[in-house]
């Protein structure tokens, strides 16, 4: 066997990451999305954009609205940080699925990447 296809296999793959996508047809309709099939990615103070490999779709990951219904802007670069995120999650070496979604934290008052195990996820939420 390869050895880079071994250390690959060791640190996990991104199809055990799934991430979160926001509604940009005015529905409340959220879904997860497998990583892997995330092929390019952008973003800027308004949202976070995604193409998927299996239907070419643009998918929105973030939008700059709290969950109250207020805009705040996306920090510069959160499409950056949202790459940074997935790659800390691949380096993890855990065995169990994630969950990864832009999160409006009030206390702090800023945007940041969350990461759950999937296990942890209450349905009511979603």
């Amino acid at each position: 066997m390869n050895t880079s296809r071994v250390a690959i296999e060791k640190e996990g793959t991104v199809a055990d990451i799934w991430v979160l996508t926001q509604p940009t047809d005015g529905s409340k309709k959220r879904g997860f999305i497998r990583a892997d099939v995330i092929t390019s990615v952008s973003g800027d103070t308004d949202g976070v954009l995604a193409v998927r490999s299996d239907t070419q779709d643009l998918v929105s990951l973030a939008a700059a609205v709290t969950p109250a219904g207020n805009r705040k802007p996306l920090p510069a670069g959160f499409h950056v940080h949202f790459l940074q995120t997935l790659d800390e999650i691949q380096r993890d070496n855990s065995v169990l699925a994630k969950a990864v979604m832009a999160r409006w934290v009030i206390n702090q008052e800023e945007w940041q990447w969350a990461v759950e195990d999937i296990e942890d996820l209450a349905p009511r939420d979603f």
